[in-house]
């Protein structure tokens, strides 16, 4: 307590000490307690103001006020003065003398705005001295003896003025001789459950008390106690309660007897269980909470943490209560900044929020997020400090990985020349990096709007980034990629590769938009080496197309002076000439980067069906074939057409020919293609093979690296090629 020292409880009627000091190891909390749950009115007064330092719940209830601490009795009981009660608190407080008064009367109002009661009090004003035996203060102890005054004054004037006094008291009113009850006021009665008086009158004084608490009331009556205590009461019906009683020696009808009092602490005893059940609500709060809480005095000396403080610190809660500060368990290079917001707090009573580092036995650190509080006494005066401790370790660590992640990435980006970007639809802004706006032909610092930059863009581009974004999100993806053709100021052309990432937005007006995030790679480079590619390209085209044009040409020469210029090998290797050329076409179109197998064989065999139309049916998957097999098997179906338009299906009107194929899995998958005919001239086998029937089944399985075979049945010739298809094939 504030009060420097802490008087005991001095006896009513026995002179007191001339000063009182406390033990100076006295448990402050536990006399606190007690005295806030002792019978009889005890407050402690302060200063030459006679300041209220304590009061407890029986003065509080005689007052009728609650809210007395840290007022002038002056200011509470303005009555006193008048009556001069403050007169005899200064004299105590100026001479050190105490004072006891026996059956005083004190006139003053016990609720607001009501009139003015007189009540009898016993008290002594104790002074409080220093060790300096000086006086700082008063400690007041006294007993609202009104009652047995009133009593006492009602026997002697009358036996009706007692009866209506024992009748209007809340309180029950007994008169007994120690053996049986004499007589009682209606609220005894009903106290124990009786319907009146006359019930009670007669019994014993023990059968009002349970057996095991019949030896105190006995004890008590024998020692002619007049203080308050408490006992187990029971009522008619058996049922059992605790009460207080109180009593004094009287005389009554000219025999002595005993007058007591008895008041049901049942209520009493519920709030001071409730009040327990709620503190140890709040006890289990504090030691269960998932935060570290912790309590400290105004120097940072821990006085209570729970289980979780003492998970995040390291420490054993002994540790820590047994004089640690706060100061010891932070971390050195953040404690500077603690102690200012410390102190602040302390200063101004304002909460504050610190990121820390707590320092564990083990020498390791822990980062924490720490609410700070200020907790003022029922003075309002700086009592201690409450912290709210949250671990931020997983965080800080989230953080750390963010970091170098983001690092990396920058490190990515740089090392990769890639530019970030982002676009918004609904607000028609963007924004660019320093690496963006150098492949737009901006200075690294400028901040481009849209406009600017669109003004940039080639003819056309604008409206094939539009469709890229609505294609893939129209397929529900939420990645587009799309080539952008940039001018720049100098005229000179540049391109882009874009990537995005795309977020579609519904405004709260129903407004739709779309979020683009992306990056951005330059491939002028790739765009201009493509351009020459495709430039080398042609013209290999274009020569092969002169060589097979000179291949033909001299073959015509080297055929005209020999019978043989116009018969059918010259046409045949003619033929041969020209399938090559078209299988080149088709390669060409592509790059020679390979050709479908649809357009080889629809190429190919698109003579013959254009003779004979409706007998070519052509039927299989969705193929791919190196520019070799592409070639090969060109040559082998255009040596197959001619031998079917000469002597096959395709030399009668009603011959058909079947090309199909399939595509079988496996690593790596196996390609089948099958020649049938049908309807056409009997086929019988080969007397001999000639070049076409060598080229397929020597030179095709070779270059295809698989098998063919050449079927000669009557119905009409089939040839089955198969061949492994090299991966991404397809």
């Amino acid at each position: 307590m504030p009060g420097k020292i802490v008087p005991p409880v001095s006896a009513m009627y026995g002179k007191p000490d001339t000063s009182m000091h406390a033990p100076a190891d006295a448990p402050a909390d536990r006399l606190r307690l007690f005295f806030q749950q002792a019978p009889g009115m005890i407050a402690i007064l302060s200063g030459p103001d006679h300041v209220f330092e304590f009061a407890n719940t029986a003065y509080l209830d005689l007052v009728g006020r609650h809210e007395v601490v840290g007022q002038r009795v002056r200011d509470v009981l303005p009555e006193l003065e008048q009556q001069g009660t403050v007169a005899l608190l200064d004299k105590v407080y100026a001479t050190g003398e105490p004072f006891i008064g026996r059956r005083m009367p004190v006139t003053f109002p016990r609720q607001a705005n009501a009139p003015a009661e007189t009540r009898y009090m016993d008290f002594v004003y104790q002074p409080v001295v220093d060790d300096q035996a000086r006086v700082t203060g008063i400690f007041a102890q006294g007993f609202d003896v009104t009652r047995q005054v009133e009593t006492e004054a009602a026997f002697s004037e009358s036996e009706a003025r007692y009866r209506l006094f024992s009748e209007e008291t809340r309180e029950g009113v007994v008169i007994h001789n120690g053996d049986v009850i004499l007589d009682c006021n209606p609220a005894y009665a009903r106290l124990f459950g009786y319907g009146d008086v006359a019930e009670v009158v007669g019994l014993p004084s023990t059968a009002f008390v349970t057996p095991k608490s019949a030896a105190l009331l006995q004890e008590k009556g024998a020692l002619g106690s007049e203080e308050p205590y408490e006992i187990e009461a029971i009522r008619k019906d058996g049922s059992v309660f605790p009460a207080e009683f109180v009593g004094r020696v009287a005389t009554w009808k000219g025999q002595k007897v005993r007058i007591g009092l008895a008041r049901d602490l049942t209520e009493r005893k519920r709030r001071e269980a409730a009040l327990r059940e709620s503190e140890a609500h709040f006890a289990a709060i504090f030691d269960q909470s998932a935060a570290g809480l912790a309590e400290a005095d105004l120097t940072g000396r821990l006085l209570r943490v729970n289980d979780r403080f003492c998970e995040i610190s390291g420490y054993a809660r002994e540790e820590l209560v047994n004089g640690r500060r706060m100061q010891d368990i932070t971390h050195p290079d953040d404690l500077p900044g603690n102690l200012v917001l410390f102190q602040r707090s302390i200063e101004t009573g304002e909460p504050f929020d610190i990121e820390k580092r707590y320092v564990r036995p083990d020498g390791s650190e822990v980062w924490v997020s720490n609410t700070v509080t200020l907790i003022r006494d029922a003075l309002g005066e700086a009592h201690s400090m409450a912290s709210v401790s949250i671990d931020l370790t997983a965080r800080r660590d989230a953080e750390a990985a963010l970091r170098q992640s983001e690092s990396r990435l920058r490190l990515a980006l740089d090392a990769g020349r890639m530019a970030v970007w982002e676009s918004d639809s609904r607000t028609n802004t963007v924004r660019t990096s320093p690496e963006l706006n150098r492949l737009l032909g901006f200075p690294e610092e400028a901040s481009p709007s849209i406009e600017e930059i669109r003004a940039r863009y080639a003819p056309g581009a604008q409206d094939r980034l539009r469709a890229a974004a609505a294609a893939a999100l129209a397929r529900g993806e939420r990645n587009a990629e799309e080539e952008l053709e940039i001018l720049w100021p100098d005229g000179s052309r540049h391109w882009l590769l874009l990537r995005a990432d795309l977020e579609v937005m519904t405004g709260e007006d129903g407004a739709v938009s779309i979020k683009a995030t992306g990056v951005a790679f330059e491939i002028t480079e790739r765009k201009l080496w493509e351009e020459r590619q495709r430039l080398l390209i042609n013209e290999l085209n274009h020569r092969v197309k002169n060589t097979l044009a000179t291949v033909q040409s001299i073959a015509l020469q080297s055929f005209r002076h020999t019978n043989a210029a116009t018969g059918s090998n010259v046409t045949a290797f003619q033929e041969r000439l020209f399938a090559l050329a078209r299988a080149h076409d088709i390669l060409t179109r592509d790059n020679w980067e390979g050709a479908e197998l649809r357009d080889i064989v629809g190429e190919v065999i698109e003579p013959y069906c254009r003779e004979s139309s409706g007998r070519c049916d052509i039927d299989g998957p969705r193929v791919r074939l190196t520019p070799s097999m592409a070639l090969a098997l060109s040559m082998a179906v255009h040596e197959l057409a001619t031998n079917a338009a000469k002597y096959g299906a395709l030399s009668v009107s009603d011959g058909q020919v079947s090309i199909s194929w399939s595509i079988a899995p496996g690593e790596p998958r196996q390609l089948t293609l099958c020649w049938q005919e049908r309807g056409g001239p009997p086929v019988a086998f080969p007397a001999r093979n000639g070049f076409g029937t060598r080229l397929i089944e020597r030179s095709l399985a070779q270059e295809l690296a698989g098998e063919v075979s050449l079927a000669y049945v009557p119905t009409g010739v089939v040839c089955t090629v198969k061949a492994p298809l090299p991966e991404a094939m397809a």
